[in-house]
């Protein structure tokens, strides 16, 4: 088990968050008092599972759907002035030197 995703109330836990704070503590030069209620905050929303919703494109996509998406995504980088690969880069060729 995640040792962050155990219970606080564990002497183990307790004692691990203690030395938690003491380091935070050095390393930030904020006192325990600043740092524990905030920790403990950070440690509960780590041990929360993140709500994913349940009709997920990658779900419920067509491949009409996914061929759009990529054709936006790539679209998208238009504007962006990224180098191409050149014809040589591409081929199989340099992609395999070691099958040619």
């Amino acid at each position: 088990m995640n040792p962050i995703s155990q219970d606080t109330s564990t002497p183990d836990s307790s004692q691990e968050i203690e030395k938690i704070v003491g380091a935070l503590s050095k390393i930030t030069s904020r006192s325990p008092e600043e740092i524990k209620p905030q920790l403990e905050k950070f440690l509960s929303q780590l041990s929360q599972t993140p709500d994913i919703p349940e009709n997920h494109f990658f779900e419920t996509a067509t491949d009409e759907e996914w061929i759009s998406a990529f054709f936006s995504w790539s679209e998208s980088h238009k504007d962006k002035n990224l180098p191409v690969l050149s014809e040589e880069a591409m081929s199989r060729e340099s992609m395999y030197p070691d099958r040619w």
